[in-house]
């Protein structure tokens, strides 16, 4: 019952959170949750499904295309921009930032 609330879990936030992010909704938390997703992804490849080293890669190795180390690294940096930055002036928290500030109080 655990792993199949975990599996759906999982689901849907990985359909969810990069919704958010593209609509720039909730972004710092939609970017903080992705970033725990793929950490919980890195770790069920390397424990749950043995990946090999070649497929996780090294740290400054010549050749940057690893499947796990590279390219979550890569992805990890844009969603700790995302988590730092927030989201841009073309996002629904920027109009809801806007509009809250143009309520009087």
């Amino acid at each position: 019952a655990l792993d199949r609330l975990i599996i759906l879990a999982g689901t849907y936030a990985e359909y969810i959170l990069p919704l958010l992010i593209v609509i720039g909704l909730f972004t710092r938390l939609a970017a903080l949750g992705m970033i725990g997703f793929v950490i919980v992804q890195s770790l069920t490849d390397i424990y749950g499904h043995g990946a090999d080293a070649t497929t996780i890669g090294a740290w400054f190795d010549r050749a940057s295309d690893a499947l796990i180390v590279d390219q979550r690294a890569f992805w990890m940096l844009a969603l700790i921009t995302l988590v730092l930055k927030g989201a841009g002036p073309l996002s629904v928290d920027h109009i809801l930032n806007a509009r809250r500030a143009a309520v009087p109080e």
